[in-house]
């Protein structure tokens, strides 16, 4: 056998190449273990036995996750042993599939030979297109034997099972180059991606489903704004909603003094860390949206907020007064730039002149509420005229009546004025049941994935201290909705996006 080599870390490659739910120890370990269905052993086993163990992992299933194993296993050369062990996942045996492909291979179906599971087939799609043939002959010639201890769950009976096939010869490393699965190819040319689906399908459109049929947005070229990093528009699931939560709104229990702008800074500062907090989690951008009611109360809240998070600010008021002087001040201390001002809502000579004089935005909401949406894009259409010279990165929102008045409706309407305009759009989603009382035991919480699904850019979700019931639920509905995409267009979404928290990096190509 070859040398003790530094695999896979001299030729510059990750080891392990494909996510799983795994831990790692020593990657020059000569032991892999795979513990079937107890989840807590392959953590337990390598607290004791970390330097003697190069990958441990559970596995339920006798198809896609034994694929993933033998390609982490393939890609690192000096894995010569495995221990099959843990609780017998009845049905799907991974455990004895893995032992007889070990034994046995893969007939011309890639179906193992000799397993009892269900589905013991290894598609080429596991192995992101490549042969599964050369993956399993490798992993047959690679592993010297695994060691049957299918239900033991003593990791301290197990690690004795470690220490002595740890005492083969150290330098037993497998004399061939490690197989890594192909790398990635860069799935992010949305616009070819949706071209060439309007072609082969332009026939069969009316044929799909409606989740079909949303997702695409012809062939118009659409725009996306990067606010310091934070991407507003695009194709649906290419970048994530933004979501963006209120604070200092009528009414908002920590403001003391609205006309003054007197606030409780602690609780305010702990409300914007808890939704920057979540973004990172869950890896779905914020803004946060700051209401003031006069000029003074305004310039409190933006200057607090901008001190408090790198985030974008989108200024609101009820008084176009006050909305304007907060963008003025936006400028004069250099944030406008990540500045949205919410918002324009009818061709107003006088509120175009005030923000004239202020050198104009760059950012700007254009409310275009209607009845129908054939009037909902004329009115859009009559405000981007009538701005355009004072707001140079429009930003599209339709509005949300309440339910029982269309509200549906509304997000159709964004999913349009998208299509037809190119144009980023936002929701206030919040309005949708906001004013529905006296139903408390009823949850709306799926409401607020619903911009998701239409392909909405910005979410107004409504308070910020809703941050934490709304953002996982939200999250939940981007990966869903990127998975479908996928599916579909053959695309992934740009990161960050919540979708690789799930499927990791390495599915570019699943």
């Amino acid at each position: 056998m070859g040398d003790k080599r530094d695999y896979p870390k001299e030729k510059g490659l990750k080891w392990p190449p494909l996510a799983g739910d795994y831990v790692t120890g020593n990657s020059d370990a000569m032991v892999a273990v795979m513990a079937c269905g107890s989840y807590d052993l392959p953590r337990k086993l390598m607290e004791l036995k970390a330097q003697k163990i190069a990958i441990a992992g559970f596995c339920e299933t006798e198809n896609e996750g034994l694929a993933k194993i033998i390609q982490n296993i393939v890609s690192n050369p000096h894995i010569r042993y495995m221990i099959v062990c843990g609780e017998r996942v009845r049905g799907h045996e991974p455990g004895q599939t893995i032992i007889a492909l070990h034994s046995r291979g893969l007939d011309e179906k890639y179906t193992v030979i000799g397993s009892e599971g269900t589905i013991p087939t290894l598609l080429p799609t596991y192995f992101r297109g490549d042969d599964p043939s050369r993956y399993v002959m490798r992993f047959q010639q690679q592993l010297i034997s695994i060691a049957d201890m299918t239900g033991e769950t003593s990791p301290g009976k197990i690690g004795l099972k470690v220490d002595e096939l740890s005492l083969h010869n150290a330098s037993n490393t497998f004399e061939l180059e490690p197989i890594y699965p192909p790398q990635p190819r860069a799935l992010y040319d949305w616009d070819k991606a949706v071209s060439s689906y309007v072609r082969k399908t332009k026939d069969k459109i009316r044929q799909r489903s409606a989740l079909g049929s949303m997702l695409m947005y012809g062939r118009i070229s659409l725009q996306v704004y990067d606010l310091r990093g934070v991407k507003l528009g695009g194709r649906r699931a290419e970048h994530p909603t933004v979501m963006a939560g209120t604070i200092f709104y009528t009414k908002d229990k920590i403001v003391t003094d609205p006309k003054k702008g007197v606030f409780d800074k602690k609780v305010a500062a702990e409300l914007i860390d808890r939704q920057e907090e979540l973004s990172l989690k869950y890896k779905i951008p914020v803004i946060v949206h700051i209401v003031g009611q006069t000029i003074e109360a305004i310039e409190q809240y933006l200057l607090f907020t901008v001190d408090r998070t790198d985030s974008p600010v989108i200024i609101d008021s009820s008084s176009m007064d006050v909305r304007v002087h907060g963008m003025s001040l936006a400028k004069d201390i250099g944030v406008d730039d990540r500045a949205i001002y919410n918002s324009v809502i009818a061709a107003n000579n006088e509120e175009r002149n005030h923000l004239k004089e202020i050198g104009g935005v760059k950012y700007a909401i254009c409310l275009s509420y209607e009845e129908s949406a054939e009037e909902s894009i004329k009115k859009a259409k009559e405000l981007l005229s009538f701005f355009k010279h004072v707001i140079e990165k429009p930003i599209i929102d339709p509005g949300v009546p309440r339910l029982g008045r269309g509200a549906l409706t509304a997000l159709e309407r964004a999913w349009i004025l998208k299509n037809r305009l190119g144009l980023p759009t936002a929701i206030g989603i919040h309005n949708l049941h906001s004013s529905i009382k006296g139903h408390e035991d009823v949850k709306f919480d799926f409401d607020y994935s619903l911009p998701t699904v239409f392909g909405v850019d910005i979410n107004l979700y409504g308070p910020i201290k809703s941050a934490e019931k709304i953002i996982p639920g939200v999250a939940a509905a981007e990966i869903a909705i990127a998975d479908e995409v996928h599916k579909i267009l053959g695309v992934l979404p740009r990161q960050p996006h919540p979708y690789y928290d799930v499927f990791g990096e390495e599915e570019e190509n699943r």
